[in-house]
C-alpha cells in the first residue's frame, strides 16, 4: 500500500497501514454490535462495507490523524441516523 488516504496516529512500533485496519475493523465491530439482534440479515461483510463508507468520510477533526476513538465516534454517529429510519 503506498500513501494512505487519511493519516493515521499510529502507535510507534505499528506500521500506518496495519493501524489503519484496525480502526476500521473496529467501526466495523460498532456496526455489529448495533446489529446484533436485529431481524434483518446482517454479515460482517455489511459491517466492513459500512465502516469502508464511513472511513470515506470528511470526519470532523480531519486532516488530524484519525485514532481508534475517533473512528469509534464516527461509527456512532452514522448509526445515530440508522435509528432514524
Amino acid at each position: 500500500m503506498g500513501e494512505l488516504d487519511y493519516p493515521v496516529d499510529a502507535p510507534p512500533d505499528v506500521a500506518p497501514a496495519i493501524f489503519r485496519a484496525q480502526i476500521i475493523q473496529t467501526m466495523a465491530l460498532e456496526y455489529m454490535s448495533h446489529m446484533r439482534g436485529s431481524p434483518e440479515p446482517f454479515t460482517m461483510g455489511d459491517a466492513h462495507e459500512a465502516a469502508m463508507a464511513t472511513w470515506g468520510t470528511d470526519w470532523e477533526f480531519d486532516p488530524a490523524p484519525r485514532t481508534i476513538e475517533g473512528g469509534i465516534t464516527e461509527a456512532r454517529n452514522d448509526l445515530s441516523y440508522w435509528n432514524e429510519e
